[in-house]
């Protein structure tokens, strides 16, 4: 029976591979590229070949990026996957700054309406398994292995990691410093990320194993960047060293801060 099981439990998952195509999209070069700029700790503005800007954890005062608030005028999206102050950053100055829509787990952003000042009309649920799109872009909710205790002591509900497509076809995979769980390979099956940013600080073979279940069955994924930690830290030889281990080590590209790479 045991066997049985396993048999068609195979099947279901290389069915819904097959399925893959219908999720995952091929980049096109006609349609522009996407720009990755790294602000520091998980802080990373993304711009659609059609300008939508779409920043992570924007966290102002991080030690390494500080950025002026008036930089962030340009933000249509902010993503927030926990309630952690440096997984969550300020979203709500850049928000009424800019006009950005934050999307964050329920409790959540229902916490920082009621007692922060976020506009409702600026808010949208991030709850696991939801699909957006917004202004072009396909933001597609995953599962987070992460805390989202608010600072209240109240839980803010599942914490959340995100896809994101592009109006080209690129896709970019923000997993919020998830540990690793058992969810990411069906995740990174269906809708096969191009580029993977990876809480990195705190376990570096986490890390590389996350890494190496974002490649299964995805031949897309073409670059690893380790997030929430600090330039030049050693954390990121050893990052590279349990990606050498694993065979992807070639995968993994460290930005400076503040400069701008296309995809």
């Amino acid at each position: 029976m045991f066997g049985i099981a396993r048999i068609l439990t195979l099947s279901l998952f290389a069915g819904l591979v097959s399925l893959s195509a219908g999720f995952a999209q091929t980049p096109t070069a006609e349609q522009g590229k996407v720009k990755v700029e790294w602000l520091g700790h998980e802080f990373y503005r993304l711009t659609s070949p059609k300008g939508v800007v779409v920043i992570t954890s924007p966290w102002l005062a991080n030690p390494d990026g500080p950025v002026p608030l008036n930089d962030l005028a340009r933000t249509d999206f902010i993503l927030v996957p926990n309630a952690h102050n440096d997984d969550m950053g300020n979203p709500i100055e850049i928000a009424a700054l800019s006009g950005a829509t934050v999307l964050a787990p329920g409790p959540l952003g229902r916490w920082l309406i009621a007692e922060k000042g976020l506009k409702q009309e600026q808010f949208r649920r991030a709850g696991i398994g939801d699909r957006f799109v917004l202004k072009g872009i396909t933001f597609k909710i995953g599962p987070s292995g992460h805390d989202n205790t608010l600072p209240t002591g109240a839980d803010g509900g599942p914490a959340a990691s995100f896809f994101i497509t592009f109006e080209n076809g690129f896709t970019v995979f923000y997993n919020g410093h998830s540990t690793l769980i058992g969810d990411l390979p069906l995740y990174a099956a269906i809708y096969q990320p191009d580029l993977a940013i990876l809480g990195l600080t705190g376990d570096p073979p986490e890390f590389a194993q996350v890494a190496r279940l974002m490649g299964t069955n995805n031949p897309k994924l073409r670059t690893i960047i380790p997030s929430h930690m600090r330039p030049g830290a050693p954390v990121l030889a050893e990052g590279k060293k349990e990606l050498d281990r694993l065979g992807i080590g070639g995968l993994m590209f460290v930005p400076e801060l503040r400069k701008a790479y296309e995809y």
